[in-house]
């Protein structure tokens, strides 16, 4: 996580928020922060040799994400009723155009071609044709757990293919859309960017940029010491969860009660959602408004009531299994944004988040300018 946090911070993030700042000229905070996201997931995944460089492709980057978005109108169908969408696949499209089946295949064929290339780097003679790289984590932890289960090489790549193409798709949304959130609270709040940068530079080593020394990187203990930053992006998270949306459940066939409901037959469907349980009053008071302070000011047991109600990673043996990568990721980056550049809004129509599963901001886009600080 170390080599692969600084090769995508110090020779990816860095050198193209810094151009933009160097000539005055605002950039896509969403479609940057989805970038980052998603080169910080498919190096964790599969190796910095093998995975994304979305942040330096830009074509490449446009094209992918322009297919993940464009899905977003039909996923109702495969989530809710797939028995009915196979039903009428077997006679024509009805339901969702073909050009869906187009960008699913582009996708899946673009994991598999990282998931070859992970199992390649994995060999004892390969020899990596890019620096630096780093070891297949994900791939290499399931492709040792799933090797049992598979009757053929194809058939154990593409078990392995389906899952991370999963974690993917989800890990870069989330914590992209929740740093677009992070960085659009931050640009109204000029004296609350010194206060995070001023608690940033006690980091050891900051994150300064350029850095004097060879690039280095606090320990992930030092960077969840900051309270402010903490509280700051807990507060984003609440507030903005990137997927507000129900999570359903359906009831088991002994009758059971919920939150002191009367017993519930089996086969009902319930269903919890961040977006409910993030804005209970008495929990969360003044619900709607965005208060970092309510986690800084606050006694043990507030917090503890506080930390059962969050649900942005969800709980319980379905919780998001990333939730601590995607908390360490956000911190990275916010700390070395703000470190180094102050943000301010520059276009943020639409910038209210879209009453959908997966929430990004309605326009599509957060355009902010990147200034470079002087008080480092």
């Amino acid at each position: 996580m170390r080599e692969l946090s600084q090769e995508i911070l110090f020779n990816r993030l860095f050198p193209i928020i810094d151009s933009f700042a160097a000539k005055n000229s605002s950039l896509d905070a969403l479609e940057l922060n989805l970038a980052s996201s998603m080169d910080f997931m498919n190096a964790y995944i599969f190796g910095l040799a093998n995975g994304s460089d979305f942040l330096r492709n830009v074509k490449t980057r446009q094209h992918f994400l322009d297919l993940y978005q464009s899905r977003k109108a039909y996923v109702f169908w495969p989530a809710e009723l797939p028995w009915l969408l196979s039903f009428l696949g077997r006679f024509r499209h009805i339901l969702t155009p073909r050009w869906i089946d187009t960008a699913n295949d582009a996708l899946e064929k673009w994991c598999f071609q990282m998931c070859n290339a992970a199992k390649s780097s994995s060999e004892p003679d390969w020899v990596s044709k890019t620096t630096p790289s780093t070891i297949p984590v994900v791939y290499n932890q399931l492709s040792q757990s799933l090797l049992s289960s598979s009757n053929s090489t194809l058939e154990h790549q593409t078990a392995i293919a389906s899952e991370v193409l999963d974690q993917g798709g989800a890990g870069h949304e989330t914590s992209g859309i929740a740093l677009t959130y992070y960085m659009h609270e931050l640009s109204q709040r000029p004296a609350l960017q010194s206060a995070i940068r001023s608690e940033c530079l006690t980091l050891c080593p900051p994150l300064t940029y350029p850095s004097i020394n060879t690039p280095s990187l606090p320990s992930p203990r030092a960077l969840d010491a900051l309270p402010l930053l903490h509280a700051t992006l807990m507060e984003t998270l609440r507030l903005h969860a990137s997927i507000p949306g129900p999570q359903p459940r359906v009831t088991p066939s002994t009758p059971t009660s919920l939150v002191n409901s009367s017993p519930l037959p089996g086969g009902v469907r319930v269903s919890a959602n961040a977006y409910s349980l993030h804005r209970n009053p008495n929990v969360f008071p003044n619900p709607e408004e965005w208060r970092p302070t309510r986690w800084l000011e606050c006694s043990k047991a507030n917090l503890d009531e506080m930390m059962r109600w969050f649900w942005a990673f969800g709980s319980g043996g379905r919780m998001c299994v990333g939730s601590n990568f995607a908390m360490q990721q956000m911190k990275l980056v916010i700390a070395a944004v703000y470190t180094n550049y102050s943000t301010h809004i520059i276009d943020d129509a639409g910038i209210e988040q879209l009453d959908a599963y997966t929430a990004p901001p309605r326009g599509h886009k957060l355009v902010l300018s990147f200034r470079r600080v002087t008080d480092k």
